[in-house]
């Protein structure tokens, strides 16, 4: 049976490469991309830092591609080699072949993707669905992972019900205004000044429309870890969530982390939502920064300042 193509039609491909290509000229740092075979298909990197430096890996949110990293790629690559990656089956620049279907296939990508680029023991950054996919990486190849920062994951409690309603409604009906309308719920909108969304929500969009996610990839949805999963867990964790994160209660979910997981920083980013990452990365990129270089204070919870 021949592969579909990676894109809907010629005419969506060129539009969204041409996105993708604006958004990385706002990457602020030189980096090199790469493309990576694996059993799933090629994945595309971009690499920045010193070649010789610490290896850090970064897993975009839902749908957002690795371009989403640009406001924060300036900090981290300065002591770091940072490999950004897209992730397999969802709109960017990787290229499936065959389908992501389970938690278990993500496990097998990464592996692969790692091995290929030589990194045998990392550090790993995920945010939203990238937390999600990050967590399930430690907790199942926890030899690999030297320390692991969880940026509002999925994963710790279910997601609340307007979330997965305004999600479905933005991947099977994807209109500037259903995908605009679904980000600005999490808080991150197309307000233009320091910290504009416009670009990744221009690109969120144009994948959507003309990217071919694979059904089967659109199944594997975070679902919360157990927990008897969280309690193995041997991996130290940084845990952050915008103080108004919108997903679930960030209040609720730093607590059953601090309850179960047995290393963990767990604090509340003030003035924020979903869009840390963005409205408030100064503060986020200094604390993810201090917790990898080992400058961490005590494990309880508290507000960042």
């Amino acid at each position: 049976m021949s592969q579909q193509p990676v894109f809907r039609t010629p005419e969506g491909k060129t539009a969204f490469l041409a996105a993708y290509d604006a958004a990385m000229k706002l990457w602020p740092v030189s980096y090199e991309e790469m493309d990576i075979p694996t059993r799933f298909g090629a994945t595309h990197v971009v690499a920045s830092g010193p070649k010789d430096a610490e290896p850090l890996v970064l897993l975009h949110g839902y749908m957002a591609t690795l371009t989403m990293w640009a406001p924060n790629i300036a900090d981290f690559s300065k002591h770091y080699r940072v490999y950004a990656l897209d992730v397999m089956g969802q709109p960017g620049r990787s290229s499936p072949t065959e389908p992501i279907r389970t938690s278990s296939d993500y496990v097998e990508w990464l592996s692969a993707t790692f091995d290929a680029l030589d990194l045998h023991r990392i550090s790993l950054v995920g945010m939203s669905y990238g937390g999600w996919l990050a967590l399930g990486y430690a907790s199942a190849v926890p030899q690999r992972v030297h320390k692991l920062v969880l940026l509002s994951p999925g994963g710790l409690l279910p997601m609340v019900r307007q979330f997965s309603v305004r999600g479905m409604l933005m991947t099977f009906f994807p209109t500037r205004f259903t995908v605009n309308s679904f980000m600005g719920w999490l808080g991150i909108t197309d307000s233009p000044g320091e910290n504009d969304a416009r670009p990744l929500l221009d690109l969120m969009y144009l994948g959507l429309k003309h990217f071919r996610v694979p059904t089967e990839t659109l199944r594997a949805l975070p679902a919360a870890f157990s927990d008897d999963e969280l309690r193995a867990m041997r991996v130290p964790v940084l845990l952050l969530f915008g103080d108004h994160e919108r997903i679930y209660d960030p209040a609720a979910a730093l607590a059953r982390a601090h309850r179960l997981l047995p290393d963990v920083q767990g604090e509340l980013v003030p003035e924020s939502s979903h869009d840390m990452c963005y409205s408030q990365r100064r503060l986020v990129d200094r604390r993810v920064l201090d917790f990898l270089n080992d400058r961490r204070g005590n494990t309880s919870e508290r507000v960042v300042a």
